[in-house]
């Protein structure tokens, strides 16, 4: 069961980090980004919980470089899914 919430979380994770450039360039160019936006939500979606499922699994387990990757991508996928829901919770207050 480990083995397979630490592929969906790397998975998810690099798919998340692979669309940051490819929204860069797109901006730079003037061409529409929502597709990627989409992955990028759905990929971070998918790996929050997968990477914290993961670590409540492993917590009996040695401190490792896995545990860090599996930290670090809790965290970062948290905060870009929080920034995403305050950004929505902002535009419905504000009416945009």
């Amino acid at each position: 069961m480990k083995k397979v919430l630490l592929s969906i979380f790397l998975i998810s994770g690099l798919v998340a980090l692979a669309c940051i450039p490819a929204i860069l360039y797109l901006e730079s160019q003037g061409k529409v980004q929502k597709p990627f936006h989409l992955i990028q939500l759905l990929s971070c979606m998918i790996c929050f919980p997968t990477s914290g499922w993961f670590l409540w699994k492993s917590k009996k387990e040695v401190f490792s470089k896995v545990k860090i990757i599996a930290i670090l991508a809790c965290l970062s996928s948290g905060a870009w899914f929080s920034y995403f829901v305050y950004v929505m919770v902002m535009m419905a207050v504000l009416g945009a």
